[in-house]
């Protein structure tokens, strides 16, 4: 008991104290001037410790805010949980508001949930700032000096001080001040794997004969490109610079980064590549389709075999009958053939809206069954191939919109993980994530050609892509169409 008189009385100190601090600010006019330019976000910049920045941005935006919502921040400032909600309701009252001042306390108060301890918070403010600092008329003191500590919030949002558990402000102040060493840049991205050399290349790591000799028949000519793997031991992929893959994705998914660590715990750095059975569960257009795709290249999976699972109507998945003219292998062994690797990820897109299970032919959901569980894997006997293949190592994960009409023992056998809807706060790096890959579809000489998105732009952005529902495919032709007008204006000016 005394333990929780302790905490309670530590939160009405922190409380008192900032009661305290903004009250002073108001008597004051703030500890320091702000830069001429006005810009609120710029101003936290040059502030030394988190709840000075609250105090002094909490002064900023009552009026905008209301004075109930202002209230609502300071009884919530004695729990850090608690008052990181209230920062990101207010941050999505703001940028709805649509208006300018709006958006700069909106960009202002995304500041305040940065931690180094998460880099990917990071990455949905900092093209915003650097942008603002860019285009603000500073005097050479303040410039220099928002510059300088910009640049640390830029090495904090790369992961270089991710075990640091101060604020970024404070983190700033303190590598200012020498107590801090700077740290090295970051690294380069992990570069594609150049499959037709390393397929080549006699592989050094674990493997594992999915098809042996001594548990097969004679192929007949539909299959025969399953000889070259037969009684060849193939590799096991491994996981590769996982913490890199990690930190990209959050940046690239922010608002699925509770279902990218729960992929990421099936993995070991150095270790062959295998997931638990796992349904994505989301609305549609979050990005679950990509997010499965993108996530497989960025653990070192160059490919994946893609099953619609909206077009099955029978039991195709676990092949064909090796009598039918037509026969075909499972779509596991197919996608070993395909990779060339033991441990090959089977993408089952839009499993809820496969045919249920009655139907003569069978079904998509009893054919995957068996290949769900390891020991019955290991044994599976193909009826294309007429062999007993050991598909133990293959990784399986279907999106879905609604799982109530699965079937149980199908549920049973997966990890169903939510995938939330994006909101307007992941706007800012979702659509700087799009961008991205646009410029890489483009071609690398495209890269570094495109200016973060300024406050006015995102603030178009947001009011069209709210009546959509928040979709993602919808997002990336708000994107598109908002490079076009800009490249229209800077043609006509």
């Amino acid at each position: 008991m005394a333990s929780k008189d302790s905490s309670r009385g530590k939160k009405r100190s922190s409380h008192a104290d900032l009661l305290r601090l903004i009250a002073e600010d108001r008597a004051e006019g703030g500890r320091r001037p702000p830069p001429t330019s006005g810009h609120p976000a710029l101003s936290l910049l040059l502030v030394g410790r988190w709840d000075d920045a609250f105090g002094i941005l909490h002064q900023l935006s009552e009026e905008v805010i209301g004075a109930e919502r202002a209230q609502r921040l300071l009884d919530k400032c004695g729990d850090r949980v608690a008052v990181q909600e209230g920062i990101r309701e207010t941050i999505e009252a703001l940028y709805a508001r649509g208006t300018r001042e709006a958006g700069e306390l909106a960009l202002a108060w995304s500041m305040m949930t940065c931690r180094p301890s998460y880099p990917p918070r990071f990455r949905s403010v900092l093209p915003q700032l650097q942008y603002a600092l860019d285009q603000a008329d500073l005097d050479a003191n303040d410039d220099g000096d928002c510059r300088d500590r910009l640049r640390i919030w830029w090495a904090a949002g790369a992961g270089e001080y991710i075990q640091e558990k101060r604020s970024p402000f404070a983190l700033a102040a303190a590598v200012l001040a020498g107590e801090i060493v700077k740290e090295s840049a970051l690294q380069p991205t992990f570069e594609p794997v150049d499959v037709p050399k390393w397929f080549r290349t006699a592989y050094p790591g674990p493997t594992l004969t999915v098809m042996p000799a001594e548990r097969s028949t004679k192929l007949n000519n539909h299959n025969r490109p399953f000889q070259d793997i037969i009684d060849k031991p193939l590799p096991l992929v491994l996981a590769r610079g996982l913490a890199e893959a990690r930190k990209r994705l959050s940046y690239e998914f922010p608002h699925a980064s509770a279902a990218l660590g729960v992929l990421f715990k099936d993995l070991r750095e150095g270790e062959p590549i295998r997931l638990k059975p796992t349904i994505l569960l989301g609305s549609p257009g979050c990005g679950k389709s990509r997010l499965v795709r993108r996530f497989a290249k960025a653990i070192g999976l160059q490919n994946v075999q893609r099953f619609d699972g909206a077009s099955a109507a029978d039991g195709h998945f676990g092949g064909t009958s090796k009598a039918w003219s037509n026969t075909e292998a499972s779509v596991p062994a197919r996608a070993v053939l395909a990779s060339r690797t033991a441990n090959p990820l089977v993408f089952v897109d839009e499993i809820d809206k496969a045919t249920r299970p009655g139907s003569q032919n069978g079904s998509l959901m009893t054919a995957m069954a068996p290949f769900l569980e390891r020991e019955t894997a290991a044994r599976y006997r193909d009826q294309s191939l007429d062999a007993e293949l050991d598909l133990s190592a293959c990784s399986y994960i279907c999106t879905a919109n609604d799982v109530t009409a699965l079937p149980d023992y199908l549920k049973d056998r997966f990890r169903i993980v939510r995938v939330p809807a994006p909101t307007l706060v992941d706007l800012p790096l979702l659509a700087a994530s799009i961008v991205d890959s646009m410029l890489f579809e483009e071609g690398d000489e495209w890269a570094g050609t495109v200016a973060p998105f300024a406050p006015d732009e995102l603030t178009v952005m947001a009011k069209a892509w709210a009546p959509s529902g928040f979709s993602i495919r919808k997002l990336q032709k708000i994107v598109a169409a908002t490079l076009e007008a800009r490249d229209a204006c800077s043609m006509r000016h």
